[in-house]
């Protein structure tokens, strides 16, 4: 039974830089608009779509290996010597909800757009491309990689929820705790914007646990992450936002503070360096 590796001809242990390279050098072969829309190349092109959405996944792709695996009566552990995150939960309220920020919601494209449909245009599945990409760099623990492909992807698509996630989950990871923050906040506000409105309660916790880990003042804004209403979402982003006024304001207080000390104690140190200069060009 042909699996979708063979569809693109590629190995199981591929790299997912193997894996675009084979998808786009196949999608250009079957393209239907290349061939006037023969129904055999659209056939072809189906089946190609497919087995890229299915392998670029990191959760998906490991799912399939496992099945596969199986299905051939070999041992699935350890498939390909990759490091997965096995968790199904949703980074949006609901999986469909990523699905759709992912192919439409967040890229701004028109509200009947398909995986198919995306993949039709060549030039316009870049972005798709590149965050696949970027969600199995991070899942192989290659965080400052992905980092930046999301700050790329929220360039371009600067209301996309999955992207500014990813980047704040990368920037975490690295340890810069003030651009994760930025970002998880990001998310909120834009998810307070739909219609309905996201609650994002996995972003939310992730915001919260953050914030924690920052002193008394993180620990005072996290307070304001546990809400049941959409009133008290809304005075939560209001209030949320003071906290956090008053939390950079003491930062920046605290980095001028160390800074004066340090040039503070300059002059003292040189000083008698200075002298002793001095005193030996006069005894010279």
């Amino acid at each position: 039974m042909e699996s979708l590796y063979d569809i693109l001809g590629i190995d199981p242990g591929c790299s997912f830089s193997d894996l675009k390279k084979a998808y786009l050098h196949q999608a250009k072969q079957c393209h239907p608009d290349l061939f006037g829309g023969a129904l055999e190349k659209t056939i072809a092109f189906q089946r190609l779509v497919n087995a890229f959405d299915v392998l670029s996944d990191p959760k998906r792709r490991q799912e399939y290996d496992v099945g596969l695996e199986a299905q051939r009566g070999a041992t699935p552990a350890a498939v390909g010597g990759r490091r997965w995150d096995s968790g199904s939960q949703p980074i949006m309220d609901t999986l469909a909800d990523d699905i759709l920020e992912e192919l439409v919601v967040g890229n701004d494209l028109p509200s009947h757009t398909s995986l198919q449909t995306l993949m039709l245009d060549l030039a316009g599945t870049e972005r798709f491309i590149m965050f696949r990409e970027a969600k199995t760099l991070f899942q192989q623990g290659h965080y400052r990689s992905c980092l930046r492909l999301c700050e790329r992807l929220t360039k371009a698509s600067p209301h996309n929820i999955l992207y500014h996630f990813f980047l704040a989950e990368a920037a975490s990871r690295l340890g810069k705790s003030w651009l994760a923050s930025r970002h998880y906040r990001i998310c909120l506000q834009i998810g307070l914007g739909r219609t309905p409105p996201q609650r994002l309660n996995r972003i939310r916790s992730r915001y919260r646990k953050l914030l924690e880990k920052r002193g008394w003042l993180g620990r005072l804004l996290a307070r304001f992450f546990h809400v049941d209403s959409q009133d008290e979402l809304n005075e939560e982003v209001r209030s949320r936002q003071i906290l956090e006024d008053v939390f950079a304001a003491e930062e920046r207080r605290q980095k001028r503070r160390l800074g004066s000390g340090r040039r503070s104690e300059q002059p003292r140190l040189s000083a008698p360096r200075r002298q002793l200069g001095s005193q030996s060009r006069r005894d010279s």
